[in-house]
């Protein structure tokens, strides 16, 4: 049993001491023990505490700052992180409807919003002619302060004409539904590990190279038409996807391999 915080480490552990003072301060953190913002102990105290070397708790740290629960920042000492936001993946989701439940403070910074061209990749994800007409939504999406995902919307522009001079606020899904009656019915959503670039790292505000979570998305309306086409980079220390598994196996995807 390892040690809780009024007990000393066990260096006959199996795991060795870092490790244990890693778990005793993540118990700690799942308790609320430390609210988000707060600092942490410092490492002089930790190591009076629990009776290790300074290279053991900055070990402990570290771990703990790879798991996204703290971080450290220059002259102050370590801050605890916000808890990951949670999104449970088995219907179609406003992401703005979801964290309003929650009670978080959503911010949007809008980047650009103008009509495009349609690739030829994005014409065959949304069911148009190369060429043709779509609005591009680009913006950095906080919550509670800390840059969460930037967001690339791509709309059929013939399908929601308004969105050529009204900017969006808010709830795109919301908005769809009550400005052009195109309620969102269905949604396929491909995620993948990536990291990220320097102008996602600016906008994020991680270092290149951070991890990240990437998901594209294809929203349908009524009729199953091709509405929305979304390419999406949330941080990969900010969130988490919950997936509920039943009926028929899924399909598997090997990136590079090829069909039987």
């Amino acid at each position: 049993m390892l040690a809780n915080a009024l007990q000393p480490l066990d260096p006959q552990h199996m795991l060795p001491l870092h490790a244990q003072l890693a778990e005793v301060l993540r118990e700690q953190l799942r308790a609320g023990i430390w609210a988000s913002g707060a600092l942490l102990p410092s490492e002089r105290h930790l190591v009076e505490q629990y009776h290790v070397s300074r290279a053991t708790v900055r070990q402990a740290l570290d771990a703990l700052v790879r798991d996204g629960l703290v971080r450290r920042v220059q002259g102050r000492g370590t801050i605890v992180e916000a808890p990951p936001y949670e999104q449970a993946l088995h219907a179609p989701y406003s992401f703005f409807a979801q964290v309003a439940r929650l009670g978080l403070r959503l911010e949007d910074q809008q980047i650009q919003q103008r009509e495009v061209a349609a690739s030829d990749a994005q014409a065959r994800a949304l069911g148009v002619a190369p060429g043709s007409g779509l609005i591009h939504i680009q913006r950095v999406r906080s919550l509670d302060g800390i840059p969460f995902t930037l967001d690339n919307c791509y709309l059929v522009a013939r399908l929601c004409p308004e969105l050529r001079h009204a900017p969006l606020r808010g709830s795109l899904y919301q908005w769809l539904s009550e400005a052009c009656d195109l309620p969102i019915v269905r949604c396929t959503d491909t995620l993948a590990a990536t990291i990220a670039d320097r102008a996602v790292a600016a906008f994020l505000d991680v270092a290149p190279g951070a991890p990240l979570m990437r998901i594209d998305r294809i929203a349908y309306t009524r009729g199953d038409l091709p509405l929305h086409l979304a390419v999406n980079s949330v941080r990969g220390d900010r969130c988490r996807f919950r997936v509920a598994l039943a009926g028929a196996p899924a399909h598997l995807e090997v990136a590079g391999a090829r069909e039987p």
